[in-house]
């Protein structure tokens, strides 16, 4: 599924992001996992959700492995990086099957080149695209579904078939949001676009969406990671990849984001 545009890494676009995760107050341990991945230019980035499935027994591991080798993506030095993403979750997926334990998560992840962004998802954790107040959903398990899990990391040679793709063309102002389903437990679509309108920048955004979880009373882990798809008016130096704590036992953040 794809939207129509134009497919070209435009050099003028730098993407500012951020990143959060509130553990459940009953769970002994946050089974949800993140990263924000620069890759080497402005536009240029790879953002992951990964939501551990607590029934499975090693959630958090399974969670924690994706995300992790995820970040191995080569990025613009892949000649095909949409394939290279494809083959790096159906490797990840085979190594969490032979880890020998009930290892499995969902996948929520986008890979923003540009003007463009490459959706994947597995399971529940959705992707949205907020445009002039309106959103735009990638994957198959919709929003009134996230009840009932039906695919995932680890499920075996069938991941790569649920594995689902989107293609959109970005523009200016857009606004990317990656999220455990445990924040859906709290806000709806329009309350995501609201808090983004209220709050204006993906720190202040993700910061107020999980204290309205913390103020829910939500018995999930839930973690948020805001996208700002912005105009570039000079050149921004490259950070290191900003990394979630291990263990992410407390609230955690990604450090205070940079202005250009």
């Amino acid at each position: 599924m794809s939207d129509e545009g134009p497919s070209m890494h435009n050099p003028t676009v730098r993407l500012r992001a951020f990143g959060g995760s509130r553990p459940a107050p009953h769970h002994s341990e946050n089974e949800d996992a993140w990263r924000v991945y620069p890759v080497g230019q402005p536009g240029l980035g790879l953002f992951v959700v990964c939501d551990g499935v607590s029934t499975a027994g090693a959630g958090r591991a399974a969670a924690q492995l994706t995300c992790d080798r995820l970040g191995q993506f080569g990025g613009p030095r892949e000649t095909q990086p949409t394939e290279a993403l494809v083959q790096l979750v159906s490797e990840i997926d085979w190594e969490l099957r032979g880890s020998g334990r009930q290892a499995r998560c969902t996948l929520a992840m986008a890979w923003v080149d540009g003007l463009e962004a490459h959706i994947y998802t597995v399971g529940d954790s959705p992707v949205y695209r907020l445009r002039d107040g309106r959103v735009k959903q990638a994957g198959s398990e919709r929003t009134g579904m996230f009840h009932r899990l039906r695919t995932f990391m680890g499920m075996g040679p069938k991941v790569a078939d649920v594995l689902t793709q989107d293609r959109w063309h970005l523009a200016p102002g857009d606004v990317l949001m990656l999220m455990s389903d445990g924040v859906l437990d709290a806000l709806d679509e329009d309350e995501l676009v609201d808090f983004w309108e209220r709050t204006g920048t993906p720190e202040s955004c993700t910061r107020a969406v999980l204290d309205e979880v913390a103020r829910v009373g939500v018995d999930d882990d839930a973690t948020l990671v805001v996208i700002e798809v912005m105009e570039d008016v000079a050149k921004v130096s490259p950070a290191a990849p900003l990394e979630a704590p291990d263990p992410p036992s407390r609230l955690t953040w990604a450090p205070p984001e940079d202005e250009g």
